[in-house]
């Protein structure tokens, strides 16, 4: 489970304001209980009181978004910049932007509550002059970040010296057919943006997904066979895959397990065992293989 940054936002929203809010299973009477976000104005939300809402709490940090522990989430933005995808519950969405000072200041008072790692939880992190402005203010510390991105040409080095470590990809096909029909706005060749980062000493994480009823075995094995490559080549460091509809074509739902098949390249062990430089790093990996062993279901990580 991970930690519900924006309903915790919402939560200190209405603290302020002089509620009783109720979080998680407290026993009491309460004049406003949490329980699902509400909606309100994106901007006018603060930053979340993480004591209040026990972010170190074991069940938010068993997350494979995060290597160092413990770790949170931050929101900078609402929703993705993009919007247009055809099964994202973002398409349409207003996308709004906080300040990016104030962006780094959330990020200073985790680190000062002892987060070793912060991941940002908007759709899409903001990228253009927003994220050129946020990386000219890279304040004095050790921060590791993670967001999610899409394929597109930044400053990925710059990103690597502001702290980033993990982002999030989503790739969804390496059929050019299958991303048009989906309006992901993305060439299959924008991957060079996946490479370009890692070559940057970033981590990408890559997701796909199997199951348009339109795609046909041989477009399936695309995908599967993009994922593979590049977590052979070290260019993604893990993986997931999910479905797009569990009503599309479900002779291709075998897919999701199969991305582990990369556990029998030995270029991808030699890449992840190299990887190797701290405990941190051991203890992450660690986490990885018992997540490919324990989790078989429809969304799967490798």
């Amino acid at each position: 489970m991970a930690y519900p940054v924006l309903l915790a936002m919402e939560a200190q929203k209405y603290r302020i304001e002089g509620h009783d809010v109720s979080w998680g299973n407290a026993i009491g009477k309460y004049d406003k209980i949490i329980s699902q976000p509400e909606g309100l104005p994106f901007l006018s939300l603060p930053h979340p009181d993480r004591v209040f809402t026990r972010a170190k709490n074991p069940m938010y940090q068993r997350n494979g978004n995060f290597k160092y522990l413990p770790a949170t989430y931050i929101q900078s933005a609402s929703g993705c910049w993009w919007g247009k995808c055809e099964f994202c519950v973002e398409k349409g969405k207003k996308y709004e932007v906080r300040n990016y000072i104030d962006v780094w200041d959330e990020i200073e008072q985790c680190s000062a509550l002892g987060f070793r790692e912060v991941f940002d939880d908007s759709a899409t992190f903001p990228t253009g002059e927003w994220l050129e402005n946020f990386l000219d203010c890279v304040p004095y510390g050790n921060y590791h970040l993670g967001c999610n991105m899409r394929m597109v040409d930044a400053p990925y080095e710059q990103m690597k010296f502001a702290g980033f470590r993990m982002l999030l990809f989503g790739v969804e096909s390496a059929n050019q057919k299958t991303l048009d029909k989906i309006n992901k706005g993305v060439k299959v060749e924008d991957v060079k943006y996946i490479i370009k980062a890692a070559k940057c000493g970033l981590s990408p994480h890559v997701a796909v997904m199997f199951g348009y009823p339109w795609e046909t075995d041989s477009d399936a094995v695309a995908t599967l066979r993009l994922v593979w490559w590049l977590l052979k080549k070290g260019y993604a460091k893990t993986a997931q895959a999910s479905l797009y509809s569990p009503t599309g074509n479900s002779k291709h739902h075998k897919y999701c397990k199969q991305i582990y098949g990369i556990s029998l390249s030995p270029q991808f062990w030699y890449n992840k065992l190299r990887n190797i430089h701290n405990i941190d790093d051991l203890k992450y990996l660690w986490r990885q293989m018992k997540a490919g062993i324990n989790d078989l279901g429809v969304h799967t990580s490798v």
